[in-house]
């Protein structure tokens, strides 16, 4: 059979193979591309990672391989520079720790492919992109936020706002206050010694934390943020909310912030 799909990981695999996954829109693919770590195989471009194509897949007994490809966008231009190539190694990562197999996955895979395009473009600076990818990755997941209006009071606009992340909502300093919570801008424990995790948003973070959950996904990188405390904020925002719904950090992010 034929599909297409987008090279997110690929492994040693044997003295001369790849091990290969393949993420399409109904779920990722495991497979193994015969020969493709020699110079002469013509399933050494096509079994990159970032490689988005057309491949050809036999299936016999549990066991599968590529047979041939093509490619629709290499995303060359990813390879050219560091700090891209290990962002689009965590974007990858995220991408195959949110999809399982013979599953709806053509949401992910769309924004795993425009974010991309939008590293490899310079569409926004890379901490944006991240963010914007983090925070709507998480909805695509089931972890839609709730960020139009303070858990608490209602109140939508007007207020200094905190990001509660592991509730994914919002509360305004003055109920905070009340609350009685003792709280620092990595984190606090409330009242009962649960964890809680408090992001402060910047008025011009929370503006873009709800566009970016709330827009169609096309638009999601097409708005600016022009202070430094506005976009620390919001990285924060993102990163920290996807990586505590998941449980769990990235040898690739790891290695995203060793070169930035």
């Amino acid at each position: 059979y034929t599909v297409d799909g987008l090279v997110i990981r690929a492994q040693s695999w044997g003295e001369n193979d790849t091990l290969v996954t393949i993420l399409t829109k109904n779920g990722k693919i495991t497979t193994v591309a015969k020969g493709a770590r020699s110079m002469r195989s013509k399933l050494l471009n096509i079994t990159q990672p970032y490689v988005y194509g057309n491949f050809e897949i036999n299936s016999k007994n549990g066991y599968s391989w590529i047979r041939s490809g093509s490619s629709h966008e290499m995303f060359y231009r990813l390879r050219e520079n560091i700090e891209k190539l290990f962002l689009s190694a965590y974007i990858c990562d995220v991408a195959y720790d949110l999809t399982g197999e013979d599953s709806d996955s053509s949401e992910i895979l769309r924004l795993t492919l425009n974010t991309l395009y939008a590293i490899m473009t310079d569409r926004r600076p890379l901490g944006q992109i991240k963010a914007a990818f983090e925070l709507r990755a998480a909805c695509i997941s089931g972890y839609a936020p709730n960020l139009s209006h303070c858990a608490d009071c209602g109140i939508q606009n007007g207020k200094i706002f905190y990001f509660d992340v592991m509730n994914g909502s919002l509360i305004c300093s003055d109920c905070l206050e009340a609350k009685g919570a003792v709280h620092r801008k990595t984190g606090t424990y409330d009242d009962v010694r649960e964890a809680t995790v408090l992001i402060p948003l910047t008025s011009a973070s929370l503006v873009a934390t709800r566009f970016v959950c709330l827009s169609p996904q096309e638009k999601i990188f097409s708005f600016t943020l022009t202070s430094d405390e506005d976009l620390q904020s919001f990285y924060k925002a993102g990163e920290s909310y996807l990586l505590n719904h998941l449980g769990r950090g990235f040898d690739s992010l790891d290695l995203y912030y060793s070169v930035i």
